[in-house]
């Protein structure tokens, strides 16, 4: 056995540190940081060389459980990694993983194993792509039951084999590195349905949302950045891409309404006007935006002339002389417009090259996906009828900076396919609207009237028989206010707020429901019913019972989304 004693830092052939001090936490991070992160004894085994330095690491039941060691290496490279591993008694499965890489390998260890104390030399053999920080771990397997792992003499070194281990003592100073995205998945499985401007887990590959933006009802899905957050940057380039509304050469003047002493001849509007003259046409529904306007003024004998957008009355600049002229203007909400040219002062002069160009626009979501990757996307095809992520621009976020999808409107909701309770258990991370109503309006489960909702005083629940039950709220929900809802019906329905029990309601029968055309939908439960500026940015569903695991859930979405204290 090769134990080599260096000085701080790594060897010149082991490119680790904190060889045999796994509790060492500024260079071997844990995860998940809950409840659930590893445990480790150190030097508490005895160790290949006959010593007592080797750890026993506890690997809780859950994929994501692991020790990670982050490490700079070089581009294109073959590097491999190796590990002394044994099992308490019988066989153990663990994997050794290139988290950055998203790939492992599986190892089992025994009692028996051929090197020193029943030890067995591990080794894990992969090539880099970009230089840079690259993250290691010792991790469970995918099996996810809790097992002990005893861990001696972990090495890292470049070229395709392992070489003889050399000691890397621990770091002396400075912080534990910054830990990699891990997401409500990684830390929970057996996940029904998820919906969120989160990533499930950080190997997930899907996308959260797919956006329709105003200016030309394109669409594109929008992932995630490198904190596991809606990728803002990206979803802006998409939703703010320059669209040109009006080129109007004038080189005809079908479509135009033309105001009194106003004609259009060979590409030019002529106008010889008295008083306030208005000349227009309609460009379709531009909705909220920013708009570039161009147009320029040629044989200029007296009066005004401006841009207007009749349909919200937003106007230019008035233009007295000869000259081209361009401003930016922000047209709110209005329906069709209809873009043209307000002319006063006995207006006298000639216009062309008339250009409006968006800059901004609304981002609207069409479809809001499962990232379970079971399909059960929550989907709305009408147009007036889907909740907004951009407005006029820019992200909508709550007041933690995080993005969030917004319902405008009390027509505004998605659907998506129903999902039997009994048990459900459910989460949601919201903000409630400005409804005076009883009803918050974020998400329902219905045919003709509805199956479950949530109001601010009150949530409430149909069975098979048709019979409503009602859970009283112990606190009403104020509106602009975020709010974390956890609803467990397990025959019991329990309403938890913020991770406290709001109220319950006992026996209230089976509530599956028979209809298989039931859906859910978000954001109302009904047609025309509603909360207006409601917002939603995660909602969780579990088939089956996850009353040991609520707590912990609720502290996951809430170290993400930061909700309550």
């Amino acid at each position: 056995m090769y134990r080599y004693v260096m000085g701080s830092g790594g060897g010149l052939g082991n490119l680790l540190k904190a060889s045999e001090e796994f509790q060492q936490t500024r260079d071997w991070v844990r995860y998940p940081t809950n409840s659930e992160t590893p445990t480790v004894n150190d030097d508490s085994r005895p160790d290949p060389n006959g010593g007592t330095t080797a750890d026993q690491v506890g690997l809780t039941a859950n994929t994501s459980a692991r020790l990670q060691q982050t490490v700079t290496l070089s581009a294109s490279t073959e590097y491999t990694f190796s590990v002394y591993a044994r099992a308490v008694s019988g066989t153990v499965d663990f994997r050794m993983r290139n988290v950055t890489l998203k790939d492992a390998e599986v190892k089992t260890a025994t009692t028996t194993g051929p090197d020193g104390g029943g030890f067995t030399r591990f080794t894990y053999t992969f090539t880099t792509t970009t230089a840079g920080p690259y993250e290691l771990a010792l991790q469970n397997d995918t099996n996810a039951t809790a097992k002990d792992v005893i861990f001696w003499g972990a090495m890292l070194n470049q070229g395709g084999t392992a070489l003889d281990y050399e000691y890397a003592a621990p770091t002396t100073g400075g912080s534990a590195p910054a830990p990699a995205y891990a997401g409500f998945g990684d830390a929970y499985g057996g996940v029904t349905a998820y919906y969120s401007l989160r990533k499930f887990t950080e190997a997930e590959t899907l996308n959260a949302i797919r956006v329709r933006r105003s200016s030309d009802d394109t669409e594109q899905d929008i992932g995630f950045d490198a904190n596991g957050d809606l990728d803002s940057t990206a979803l802006l380039a998409f939703v703010n891409t320059e669209h040109t509304i009006a080129d109007e050469d004038f080189s005809s003047s079908t479509g135009w309404t033309l105001g009194t002493g106003v004609s259009i001849t060979g590409g030019v509007m002529t106008a010889n006007t008295s008083g306030t003259i208005v000349s227009y046409k309609n460009f379709g529904d531009t909705g909220a935006q920013q708009v570039r306007v161009t147009f320029t003024i040629s044989n200029y004998v007296s009066g005004s002339v401006r841009y207007m957008n009749f349909a919200v009355s937003t106007t230019g600049t008035p233009r007295t002389a000869n000259g081209t002229y361009t401003e930016v203007l922000t047209l709110q909400e209005g329906g069709n417009a209809n873009h043209g040219l307000q002319m006063f002062d006995t207006f006298v002069g000639d216009i062309d090259d008339f250009e409006i160009v968006q800059l901004t626009a609304d981002g609207a979501v069409t479809t809001f996906y499962d990232q379970t990757g079971n399909g059960n996307d929550a989907t709305n095809s009408t147009e007036s009828e889907q909740p907004l992520v951009v407005s006029g621009g820019s992200v909508l976020v709550d007041g933690n900076g995080k993005a969030k999808i917004q319902a405008t409107a009390s027509t505004q909701y998605l659907t998506a396919t129903r999902i039997d309770p009994n048990p459900l258990y459910s989460f949601y991370a919201l903000e409630k609207g400005t409804s005076t109503g009883a009803f918050s309006g974020f998400t329902g489960q219905w045919t003709n009237s509805y199956a479950i909702f949530f109001g601010s005083t009150r949530a409430s629940v149909f069975d098979t028989l048709g019979t409503r039950h009602n859970v009283a709220r112990g606190t009403t929900m104020t509106s602009g206010n975020r709010y974390l809802i956890s609803a467990v019906f397990d025959n019991d329905i329990e309403i938890y707020q913020d991770g406290t029990l709001e109220g319950s309601v006992s026996a209230v029968g089976d509530l599956r429901f028979s209809d298989t055309s039931q859906k859910l939908r978000f954001f109302s439960y009904s047609a025309n019913n509603s909360d207006p500026d409601s917002c939603l940015q995660e909602i969780i569903f579990f088939n089956s019972d996850q009353s040991t695991n609520r707590t912990g859930m609720e502290g996951n979405i809430n170290d993400h989304f930061d909700i309550y204290p």
